[in-house]
């Protein structure tokens, strides 16, 4: 009996997800602990590992909504027989069973043959498609050893291998994308060595040590349609709605941050050895906290016929990754000390970017922090996270003139931009707290008791 590969559950809220990668192509082996897909759910996107070694048979493609516990595929004993129509996707007993009452004749060898649909339509899945595009392949040339015919992933990688063709910035493992992100290298640069052309590891560093060559000039590009789905489509979805169901309004407030810049320096010289080195963002979420605890209204959940006003104070942090945005949350902010604030932050951000955030590191905000300071941003209006009635935007540290009688005076300061949902809070609570915002970070000394 096959072993059936589940689009496996991530937290208690998960109602769909998608296989975004085949890692193990189709009909390829795999071993045990080996990465066999990547799960992208509305929140989070992981990689999951196989149970059992074997042969591995697709009954989904890449990019197909699931629901968690539906069998995407399954990994056969190498010396199972592995029948030719493999079952549709689906729940988990009547694939297996499907698989299990399909006969393999005795001593049949596998019939390959090119598979044709209406008009003479070469049949080949969606994935297939894909990575032909990527590795210049014509699949015209291909003969499909999926079910009836059908070209997969294994064909297309064959024919790579075997020399059809190859391109730049073909597919990439996780840890090759990992290392291009930390070694600023461009994938699209990168020829992949292995098998099928796949980026590894090994070639990212090796790019990174070349210096990069002259590109000739490019021809116009063609039309691309992408997807909306995971967590673009969840962002999508949720932005939506919260403007339609708050009356949100921003306001802006000039911060005078020559202290705090004064105060983070001397922190990170402090915690060198430790290798902790607070962010100004680190900075603002903990005075955000602090005033939190003042302004509990800002703190709060607003209902049809009652407000909440929430007793913990879990301060979600905005990390922008290339597929979308997404809040982790740094719980108790307002109890954490200002060193184990900065870890945590760290560490939450480390994890988002590396693709390790669990359920429970997005569960349980009550406020956001947004920032854009990095990009050259001077003020912008954050989108409120709902069911969140505030989010605190974060502009860039900018140098100023203040006016000492008649002589000017340099001075560096930070905007930073509220956005309150005015059916929960007025303008003036919300100006008062931004006031308290503001008068922690510059006498950010309080930051630290």
């Amino acid at each position: 009996m096959p072993t059936e590969i589940y689009l496996i559950k991530v937290g208690m809220n998960m109602t769909e997800g998608v296989v975004e990668e085949w890692y193990i192509p189709d009909g390829d082996a795999v071993a045990v602990g080996e990465l066999l897909y990547r799960l992208e759910t509305e929140k989070v996107n992981l990689d999951v590992d196989a149970e059992v070694a074997g042969i591995v048979k697709h009954i989904v493609e890449e990019g197909v909504t699931m629901k968690p516990g539906d069998v995407v595929g399954f990994v056969f004993a190498p010396d199972e027989p592995i029948p030719d129509d493999l079952p549709m996707a689906g729940g988990a007993e009547a694939a297996v069973e499907a698989v299990a009452a399909t006969p393999e004749p005795a001593g049949a060898a596998r019939v390959e043959t090119m598979a044709r649909g209406a008009g003479d339509r070469v049949l080949a899945s969606r994935a297939a498609r894909r990575l032909a595009g990527e590795l210049g392949v014509d699949i015209a040339d291909l003969t499909g050893t999926g079910p009836g015919g059908r070209i997969v992933e294994a064909d297309v990688n064959a024919a790579s291998v075997a020399g059809v063709s190859a391109k730049r910035g073909g597919r990439s493992s996780p840890m090759a994308r990992k290392i291009a992100r930390e070694l600023d290298v461009d994938l699209a640069n990168v020829v992949g060595t292995g098998p099928g052309g796949r980026i590894t590891k090994e070639d990212v560093e090796t790019a990174a040590r070349t210096p990069a060559q002259p590109v000739a000039a490019a021809a116009a590009r063609a039309d691309q349609v992408v997807p909306v789905r995971g967590m673009r489509k969840t962002i999508a979805t949720r932005m939506y709605e919260s403007l339609q169901s708050m009356a949100q309004l921003t306001m802006d407030m000039d911060v005078v941050m020559d202290d705090a810049v004064k105060l983070r320096g001397q922190l990170i010289e402090e915690w060198e050895a430790e290798g902790i080195r607070p962010s100004y963002t680190d900075l603002v979420i903990r005075a955000a906290a602090k005033a939190l605890e003042n302004h509990p209204l800002m703190n709060s959940r607003f209902g049809d016929s009652e407000m909440t006003l929430l007793g913990e104070v879990n301060v979600g942090m905005a990390v922008a990754l290339d597929e979308g945005l997404i809040v982790p949350v740094i719980r108790n902010a307002n109890i954490l000390s200002m060193k184990a604030l900065a870890q945590e932050s760290t560490r939450l951000a480390a994890a988002t970017r590396d693709g390790n955030l669990t359920p429970d590191d997005l569960q349980g905000g009550t406020f956001t922090v947004s920032a854009l300071g990095m990009f050259g941003v001077d003020s912008f209006t954050p989108i409120i996270n709902a069911p969140q009635v505030a989010i605190l935007g974060i502009n860039r540290l900018r140098d100023d003139v203040a006016w000492d009688g008649a002589v000017p005076v340099k001075r560096q300061a930070m905007r930073l931009s509220l956005t309150w949902d005015h059916r929960a809070v007025d303008g003036a609570p919300a100006a008062q707290f931004l006031s308290s915002v503001r008068d922690l970070l510059q006498a950010p000394y309080r930051l630290l008791v």
